[in-house]
């Protein structure tokens, strides 16, 4: 790396170009060089964090049954390595500048649908943990919807080929239109969306009288560092946007959407992983019949640790039927139905 300087102000100078557009080139070289050293790094920390996640990703997801968070992980994982490697191609191969006329559009096309495989994932953990109520799942999708809108936007009328002068092969990279700040919003739009995502996450917990289990602790806390950790990039992104050199733009976009998966990722795995330990332990041997965990009351003596609490007013005969839940509600969400019979103590007439 040390000694790139003397190498690109050499490769600059044999174009026989003036000084002022030898010393553009240069630096166009320079910053060239940096973006493919950092998105190679970054695509060895993806395939670093798949290969490191893969026995626990065959224990939780392909044994599992094909729900979609099942297929949004996959995606997510998946069509995410195969289009950081298509990247990666596109930032380090030689093209004309007539191919990447349209080769260029690929990078942001077909980026988004990694971020919004994310989205949709933390969507899924946000509708659930509130409860799975409708005005939630109306409110996610149609702000998924919008972002998918816009996303689509951008990566059409958006981007602009970045062209570095004189040269006539090179990398196909992508920036901002001269003058516009167009792209900036692809990096802001998810900080949007997880910023709704982590209020209500924690309107809730705000709202819940205990959130001892495990399973709470691990769904806020890695929500809430996955938000403020990639919140942190995408604004980094949207503020590099506004920079005058285009080859500079685009610098940290490997660092968002890689971080944005390995993250997301993580939360799946940790979270099905957390729940099938709470699932192993949630029978207790006591004196007389064992009860399950979640069955339990509040005020329980029997100290048992990974309970969770299912709020049993969605079974009383008053509920209206958006609260109750069917056999269906019970397969669609992988729960465990079970049938309790409450004694209620009625005060005798005179």
């Amino acid at each position: 790396m040390s000694g790139m300087y003397e190498v690109n102000q050499i490769a600059a100078a044999s174009l026989g170009a003036d000084p002022t557009t030898t010393e553009a080139i240069a630096t166009a070289f320079g910053l060239l060089h940096v973006l493919q050293v950092y998105t190679s790094a970054m695509m060895a920390v993806a395939v670093w964090d798949w290969l490191v996640c893969l026995k626990l990703e065959y224990d939780v997801i392909w044994k599992a049954r094909w729900r979609p968070i099942k297929f949004l992980y996959l995606w997510t994982r998946y069509y995410g390595l195969f289009t950081y490697a298509l990247n990666l191609w596109l930032f380090n191969a030689n093209f004309t500048v007539e191919q990447c006329k349209t080769l260029h559009f690929l990078i942001a096309a077909t980026c988004m649908w990694v971020t919004l495989g994310s989205e949709a994932i933390l969507a899924m953990r946000t509708y659930a943990f509130l409860g799975c109520k409708r005005w939630t799942a109306v409110l996610l999708t149609t702000m998924l919807l919008g972002e998918c809108a816009f996303l689509l936007y951008v990566s059409i009328a958006g981007v602009h080929q970045t062209v570095v002068p004189i040269v006539t092969k090179g990398p196909c990279t992508a920036s901002d239109f001269p003058g516009k700040h167009v792209v900036s919003g692809y990096w802001l739009a998810p900080v949007a969306f997880d910023l709704l995502c982590t209020f209500l996450t924690l309107y809730k917990v705000a709202t819940l009288q205990t959130w001892g289990s495990r399973l709470v602790r691990v769904f806020v806390s890695e929500g809430l560092f996955y938000f403020i950790l990639v919140a942190a990039v995408n604004v980094l992104n949207a503020i590099f946007m506004f920079q005058s050199d285009a080859n500079i733009q685009n610098i940290n976009c490997f660092l968002s959407l890689i971080l944005t998966q390995v993250l997301c990722c993580r939360l799946v795995l940790n979270l099905r992983a957390e729940a099938q330990s709470s699932l192993k332990g949630t029978v207790a041997t006591t004196k007389g019949p064992t009860i399950p965990a979640f069955a339990r009351p509040a005020d329980t003596t029997v100290h048992t640790t990974n309970t969770v609490n299912i709020p049993l007013e969605r079974f009383e005969r008053g509920a209206s039927d958006s609260e109750r839940w069917d056999d269906a509600s019970y397969n669609d969400h992988g729960g465990v139905k079970v049938q309790v019979s409450v004694e209620r103590d009625v005060e005798s007439g005179p």
